[in-house]
């Protein structure tokens, strides 16, 4: 089986695997920003090295590029290693509280399972966060998120802007919403 390549979280290791790739590298990103700049310096690397790539940037969210990955449309991509516990079913375990075990677990599983293989991650953390305006966090006096949680939980008005897979991800809103108790409403 051919192995597929899937870079957590920056591009650290992607000169090194592709080496002797004879046709384009097909890189990819997920639709973001953050995604595009990855995806770009990780094609601009390989590159450098002198090596054919095919651009195939902000494909889509989350779900699109893995698919795309696991179906050999798309050779490398940058993805977040915390990502692997809904892949695979088990964010429930405590191992993806510990960012190099849970690099560890998230590589075996997708080598077992689809031969896909998770290069060394970037000495970086990366966390989804909720940010408010200045004078909304000076006037209520909001500095944690947990000043925040319990403000919006006590009557405060927000509106979200965020991305679809911020409101819709298991681990993102609704982690956050429950372990600052507070909930916001579609609307």
């Amino acid at each position: 089986m051919m192995k597929t390549y899937l870079l957590p979280a920056a591009f650290g290791m992607c000169v090194a695997m592709a080496s002797a790739a004879p046709a384009d590298i097909v890189v990819s990103s997920k639709i973001d920003t953050e995604g595009g700049l990855l995806g770009n310096m990780i094609a601009l690397a390989l590159e450098s090295a002198g090596l054919p790539v095919e651009r195939r940037l902000q494909l889509g969210g989350t779900q699109v590029v893995r698919e795309a990955l696991l179906a050999d449309q798309i050779d490398i991509y940058p993805e977040y290693t915390g990502n692997a516990a809904f892949f695979f079913n088990v964010a429930d375990q405590d191992i993806w509280n510990d960012a190099q075990a849970g690099y560890a677990r998230a590589a075996e599983l997708d080598d077992t399972q689809n031969g896909v293989v998770w290069q060394t991650p970037a000495p970086a953390n990366n966390t989804w966060a909720i940010a408010v305006t200045g004078p909304v966090a000076e006037e209520h006096n909001l500095v944690t998120m947990s000043d925040f949680g319990a403000w919006v939980a006590g009557g405060g008005e927000v509106k979200l802007a965020a991305s679809t897979e911020f409101v819709s991800s298991p681990a993102v809103l609704p982690a956050m919403q429950e372990v600052y108790g507070f909930e916001l409403t579609p609307d």
